[in-house]
């Protein structure tokens, strides 16, 4: 058996891979434990994307459900004013979530929601690797194998560290499709765990941009001179898409093949204004304003990007209330008998392909629709920094989130 511990720690590690992506939201009137499950995650996805951006000059992009399936994973393990923590920042109390019905909406996330279509690929894939003198507690094995899917196996970080880095970012390039290679260089010697969670999407426009009509113009970087604006490539395309305004945004869907998945752009109508939108970002307000898109001819012009994100969750996720998971007051007694743990990093690795055949989309406040003919074509020019979202329409869950501030 260890030896007791404060200061044994374990990683988390999340990632996530989008190829083409994009969003919507349907409107329900039963709400059903996966619609509160995707509530929650919703919540927790627009509080981070705030705390991410405040004060950042930077292009960011994350999977709120990638890191909501790890940190739910370690809520199940989790006592104490460690689980009260993960509950709260979770949303699991604002949802109405039961213990019980998280583990059975995790459970029909990954069964009914994850998977492959003849138009799209979306998966995520879980696993533990624990240390070889470990004992994880039998109920806890248990239910990540059942609810969470997630593959559970024991070795040796003290031996073995190198092969252990090797074989994370193997399987890390495997459920990524070979998008994420290296994923890691090394592991903190008083590693006893790691929890990995893995998401890939990838997908196709309903109507793609035609390569021909690609062409360059500027793009105008957040806050900068003349000099710091790029030329950039403008995909560009003409047809009727779900569009709405306000006065200080405006709002536009695009759909991926098979209608499951779309992207919603938000574009400040000031070249500027991304903050003040960032800042009214609630899932309340976007599922309202979506409901109340209409449909318009517009001329999109949009630029090809790249967005290969590392972050280093802990102090976002300590600004957000979960401090007490890495301290040594960490309680994680539900998960390990014989050792107490603390975590020592919440590491997120995401990237996103924008070009013709994919993409992207986020929201804000005060909705009113633009009355506009269909004869006349709606410009919607996207050459400055705009924010977005991607949305899965069965759960109404927020797959991914993103700003472009910088090209």
């Amino acid at each position: 058996m260890m030896e007791s511990s404060p200061h044994t720690k374990f990683f988390l590690i999340v990632l996530s891979i989008l190829i083409s992506c994009v969003l919507s939201f349907p409107a329900e009137d039963s709400v059903t434990a996966l619609e509160k499950l995707a509530y929650a995650n919703n919540e927790f996805s627009m509080k981070l994307h705030r705390t991410l951006a405040e004060n950042s000059l930077r292009n960011i992009f994350f999977s709120p459900t990638s890191l909501f399936f790890a940190l739910g994973m370690l809520y199940k393990g989790a006592k104490g004013q460690t689980r009260v923590e993960l509950r709260n920042v979770l949303g699991f109390n604002e949802a109405g979530l039961s213990d019980e019905e998280i583990d059975e909406s995790f459970n029909k996330l990954l069964t009914e929601i994850f998977g492959s279509s003849q138009n799209f690929t979306l998966k995520t894939a879980n696993a533990i690797l624990m240390d070889q003198r470990l004992n994880l507690i039998p109920q806890y094995k248990q239910s990540m194998e059942n609810f969470y899917h997630a593959m559970v196996q024991k070795v040796n970080f003290q031996r073995d560290r190198n092969e252990i880095v090797r074989q994370i970012n193997a399987w890390i390039n495997s459920q990524t499709g070979g998008k994420i290679p290296n994923f890691l260089d090394d592991l903190d010697p008083s590693t006893v765990m790691t929890i990995l969670n893995a998401v890939y999407f990838k997908g196709l426009w309903s109507m793609p941009f035609e390569t021909r009509d690609t062409k360059f113009e500027r793009f105008y970087n957040y806050g900068g001179d003349a000099k710091s604006n790029r030329v950039v490539r403008m995909m560009q395309k003409s047809h009727r898409m779900f569009y709405a305004s306000s006065p200080d945004w405006e709002m536009l869907e695009l759909p991926y093949k098979g209608d499951r998945i779309s992207m919603v752009i938000v574009l400040p109508k000031q070249r500027d204004g991304l903050a003040a939108v960032e800042d009214s970002l609630y899932p309340d307000q976007i599922r309202e304003y979506r409901s109340k898109m209409k449909m318009l001819t517009v001329n999109l012009t949009l630029p090809k990007f790249k967005i290969d994100s590392s972050i280093d969750m802990n102090r976002p996720l300590e600004f957000l209330g979960l401090g007490n998971m890495f301290r040594n007051g960490a309680n994680f007694t539900g998960m390990v008998q014989n050792e107490r743990v603390r975590v020592s990093h919440v590491m997120h690795k995401a990237l996103v392909e924008v070009n013709e055949e994919g993409t992207v989309a986020a929201a804000a406040t005060g909705v009113y629709l633009v009355p506009l003919s269909l004869s006349v074509p709606r410009e919607f020019k996207v050459d400055h920094p705009f924010c977005f979202v991607i949305v899965d329409k069965k759960s109404n869950l927020i797959l991914f989130s993103g700003r472009v501030i910088a090209l």
